[in-house]
């Protein structure tokens, strides 16, 4: 690998929250501080209904068999998501920078003892894998990324003629940040909101969740890359999502189909992309 491995975001550890989600997950207090912040345990039950709305989802765009996808999980933190694809699909590679959500995937591994499932302590501007991948996995991930760009051009080198991305991440412009759940914290400065963290004690600094996309630059950041066929897609069945019984939820999905523009205000931004096959 040549690239090097961007440094591990600056986090503050000073409420209780973090110490226990640490000793939770087996690291030691001791060592080094490499747990994002915002890292937050999204547990087996999410990541099950995640794995299924993703190959529902990409299903609903693409005909797919699971069973015949090799797949690349980016940001895989703490691996649930990649081990429940890797029940369906032939085989799942996670790959997270955060030393210490790296560990506590490979535990996972060993725990589940799928022969199919793989980790590596790997950020993605490290990804060197060509033409490897039938699918790509993109979980509220791209927000953390600040070179979008370079990300992009690494994943679509990944993916084989026909593969296809599916990318999910915040809104910019939805008005409570997702990460922190504070009013307006994205429309801020960072400097400013890194004021802001630090007095409500949510934080200590905003920058490595703080490349969230708005559905205008998103589709910019996409059609650079015009090897990649992109549309912006509702999930197939919303009763997979977090919040799928909601009711606001569902009338928020019923408004986006019916009135698109909507998208530029919605709170999250679902896009599934496919890799043009050669020739």
């Amino acid at each position: 690998m040549t690239s090097a491995r961007p440094p591990a975001p600056v986090t503050g550890w000073t409420s209780r929250g973090p110490l226990l989600r640490r000793l939770r997950l087996g690291i030691s207090p001791a060592r080094s501080e490499e747990l994002p912040e915002y890292a937050i345990d999204p547990g087996r039950e999410y990541a099950a209904g995640f794995a299924r709305q993703a190959l529902s989802t990409v299903a609903s765009v693409v005909p797919i068999d699971p069973a015949r996808l090799d797949v690349l999980d980016v940001g895989s933190g703490y691996g649930y998501t990649t081990a429940e694809l890797a029940r369906s699909c032939r085989t799942a590679v996670g790959i997270e920078p955060s030393a210490d959500l790296y560990h506590a995937a490979t535990r996972l591994r060993d725990e589940l003892a799928l022969p199919n499932l793989s980790f590596r302590h790997e950020s993605v501007y490290e990804l060197e894998d060509k033409s490897a991948y039938d699918l790509v996995v993109l979980d509220n991930v791209l927000e953390h990324l600040p070179d979008q760009n370079d990300a992009l051009r690494r994943i679509s080198g990944a993916m084989r003629p026909g593969a296809v991305l599916y990318i999910l991440v915040p809104n910019k412009l939805w008005p409570i940040e997702p990460h922190y759940r504070l009013p307006f914290l994205g429309y801020l400065p960072i400097s400013l909101a890194n004021r802001v963290l630090r007095w409500t004690r949510r934080g200590t600094d905003y920058t490595a969740a703080s490349y969230a996309p708005t559905y205008g630059s998103l589709r910019r950041m996409l059609a650079k890359r015009p090897e990649l066929q992109f549309r912006f897609v509702l999930p197939a069945d919303i009763s997979l999502a977090q919040k799928g019984s909601s009711l606001l939820y569902r009338g928020g999905v019923r408004a986006i189909a019916a009135w698109p523009v909507l998208w530029w205000i919605s709170k999250a931004l679902l896009v599934v992309a496919v890799k043009k096959s050669d020739g």
